[in-house]
């Protein structure tokens, strides 16, 4: 008894063309990042000048948003925290043993 009724082919077209696009969209706008770490577990001058960049765009910094953002371990991205601040680069707003 009826049911959904099938698509036209330029309706199909459409729909496949807008996935495409926004598929492409979605890659593009997706940056990625290569952080180098040395043989002692730190990261590069390049790593860091990386991470700087794109801090001094963001509105807040936290580990979690580091992390997700570079690819990072939690404890990694708060060394990188601490560093920074160390550098004046960023000054902590609230800090707590956890951060």
């Amino acid at each position: 008894m009826g049911g959904r009724k099938r698509p036209t082919l330029s309706q199909l077209e459409k729909r496949m063309r807008r996935e495409r696009e926004a598929a492409k969209k979605k890659t593009k706008e997706r940056k990625t990042y290569e952080m180098k770490l040395t043989s002692k577990g730190v990261l590069t001058e390049f790593s860091l000048d990386q991470i700087i960049g794109e801090v001094s765009k963001m509105s807040y910094i936290t580990p979690y948003v580091i992390a997700s953002k570079f690819g990072l371990k939690i404890s990694r991205a708060k060394v990188v925290l601490r560093e920074l601040e160390k550098r004046n680069i960023i000054i902590a707003v609230d800090k707590n043993r956890r951060v």
